[in-house]
């Protein structure tokens, strides 16, 4: 086995462990928030850590999902400049892309390591109210140095990607979606006189 072929097999398999977990943590979201709906206005009766949890899930439903989103080129762009270039010229500006982006996602997962003990310093009143023990903000903070290593990790492999000229241009959604259509039939004059 290559290493190349390792590395791309650990990438994959911790890919499905995000997706897994970003699946998870919508769910989890959903759920809750319709047992709060139904216990504020159906039975009168309001819980204390709902709204905490929904929202410590969706950061981990979001983080854990942007790295995914990275490897497959999925995240939003404007790319009307970058699709009137080829050869080179697209190379080099997609690679700059994917650099810029590698950068950015290493910043923010350094920062973001560096906020860990302030988030451990923080309790989370809702849930530790609810559950009778301390959850710090660490719960929460700790998933976004991990979805933005991810990132970081998935930008590089893209940038080489692109070095080596494999370029994965995200499908037109409305192209990818449109059912092939026959030409339609023009009316001629002979059909005028039939």
């Amino acid at each position: 086995m290559s290493a190349a072929r390792l590395v791309r097999g650990v990438l994959s398999g911790a890919e499905r462990v995000l997706m897994t977990i970003s699946g998870v943590a919508i769910t989890l979201v959903s759920v809750v928030l319709v047992l709060q709906v139904f216990m504020r206005y159906v039975l009168n009766s309001p819980t204390v850590w709902s709204e905490e949890f929904a929202t410590l899930m969706f950061v981990w439903c979001v983080m854990a999902a942007i790295p995914v989103a990275v490897r497959h080129s999925e995240h939003i762009a404007v790319t009307i400049v970058v699709d009137r270039l080829r050869g080179t010229a697209r190379r080099v500006v997609v690679a700059l892309g994917y650099l810029l982006s590698a950068g950015l996602f290493g910043l923010v997962t350094v920062y973001a390591a560096l906020m860990l003990p302030t988030g451990a310093r923080q309790l989370m009143t809702g849930l530790t109210i609810a559950t009778g023990t301390d959850i710090s903000l660490l719960a929460m903070y700790l998933i976004v140095p991990i979805g933005m290593g991810f990132s970081f990790v998935y930008a590089l492999e893209k940038l080489v990607a692109t070095l080596r000229g494999e370029f994965d241009t995200p499908l037109d959604p409305v192209q990818a979606n449109a059912p092939e259509l026959e030409p339609a039939a023009v009316p001629t004059s002979h059909d005028k006189d039939a």
